[in-house]
Parts: structure tokens; sequence; C-alpha cells
């Protein structure tokens, strides 16, 4: 059973959500400080942290800034719990390190939907759930890098630079003009050698803030090219 953390002020609110993952197969703990929030993670295990945006003493934000600043927290996956429905509310949440997102009212079939993506995106064995289709594409962000392969949870990136672990990036690249979305933003979440070029570094990334229609564009990518390798 995976451990959900979910912290908000409001208590209608926490027991609401509290019963829908409950109802779901997780467990779940709760709380309405924000502040002890780090603590409790240094001294729990958790799969996931939701939080809400506004907040007393500490906002959803800065609570998130103040886990990705932590050197044995960074890695954990954080969706913020908001009102805010405009791209640049959203875009704040991704900068402030959020991975998802979930708009109020909550739906729950939407709640638990997004809830499960990213805890299968983060799981250990997520690599080998989502099918990967290679790729060829020069992308550039302050670095010239390669797009070398992409899956429904992000991509992989060859290059002579390493961007450092847990670090946020957005690269531009024709690529995605190909596949219809508009440039998103990585999170790196792990490096190694390239085998075929010991001078470059293979970086796995992670999607940030993807909306539906985006993943969806990605999915027909992928399909597309299966079935043109099974034509082949």
């Amino acid at each position: 059973m995976q451990n959900i953390l979910f912290v908000d002020d409001d208590k209608v609110t926490l027991k609401m959500v509290e019963s829908i993952l409950t109802a779901a197969g997780y467990y779940v703990a709760t709380t309405t400080d924000a502040m002890s929030v780090v603590e409790r993670l240094e001294k729990e295990h958790f799969d996931l942290l939701i939080t809400d945006a506004n907040m007393p003493l500490l906002s959803g934000f800065d609570l998130i800034r103040t886990i990705r600043m932590h050197e044995k927290l960074a890695h954990i996956p954080i969706t913020l719990l908001t009102g805010r429905r405009e791209k640049k509310d959203i875009q704040m949440a991704i900068n402030s390190g959020a991975d998802e997102y979930i708009v109020k009212p909550i739906d729950p079939v939407i709640f638990i939907g997004k809830v499960e993506g990213l805890l299968k995106k983060f799981s250990p064995a997520s690599k080998s759930q989502f099918p990967e289709g290679p790729v060829r594409a020069e992308a550039k962000f302050d670095h010239q890098v390669e797009i070398t392969y992409v899956s429904e949870r992000g991509l992989t990136l060859a290059s002579n630079f390493t961007a450092p672990v847990n670090s946020k990036i957005k690269v531009q690249s024709e690529f995605f003009n190909r596949i219809g979305i508009e440039p998103p933003t990585l999170r790196i979440i792990g490096t190694s050698v390239d085998n075929t070029n010991a001078a470059r570094t293979l970086m796995s990334t992670s999607f940030i803030g993807l909306t539906d229609n985006e993943l969806q564009k990605i999915r027909q990518f992928l399909n597309t090219t299966f079935q043109k390798a099974k034509a082949g």
C-alpha cells in the first residue's frame, strides 16, 4: 500500500480528500500544519505529498520550494491542490517545484487519475511500465542536447553537459512541433554514461504539468512510431 501525506488548513477538504484516497486503496496521513511537514517527511516514508496552495504561515508554493532544497527530500513527488485555473498560476506551481497540479473543486475521478499517474511515473519500476519510442532530434536549453527517447513519462536526453538531478529545464526542439505540443518543463530524475559515446551523458527526465491533451498527443506519436516499426 502506498503512503500519501496531505496537508491543508481546511478540515472539510482534508476529510474529503482522505475519504477519496482511502476508498482508492491508499494509506493517507493528514495534517493542517504546513510548518510540520518537512520534519514529518524526514521521519516517515511517503510516496507522495499533496499540498494545498493557500495556507497561513507557509503557502503550498513555499513548502514545495523548501522541500526541493532539502537534499534528502528533493526527490519526493508533489502535487499542488489549487483553486487557481489561469496558465500563469499553473506555471507558478511548476516553477515552485510541483510535479503535478489539481484544480479545485475536486472531481474524484480526475483526482485519483492524477494521483495514480504520478505515483506510477515515479515508482522504481516505472521505466519498464512506460513504452519508449526512439527519437533523433536536436534540442537546446542552455546547452546543445539530443532527444534520444520519448515515453509518457518523459524524455531521454544526450549531451556533453550534465544537469543536476531534480533540476528543472525546458528544451526547445522541432520535435515538439512534430507532435503538436508546446515545449514542456522537464525534471532531471537520473543520469548515466552514454554507452555509445563515453563523452556524453544520458539524462532521464520526467514531464511536469502536461495537460491531458498533450499527453494524448504523445501517446498518438508513440502508437504511430510502433505501428511503423511493425510495418517495417
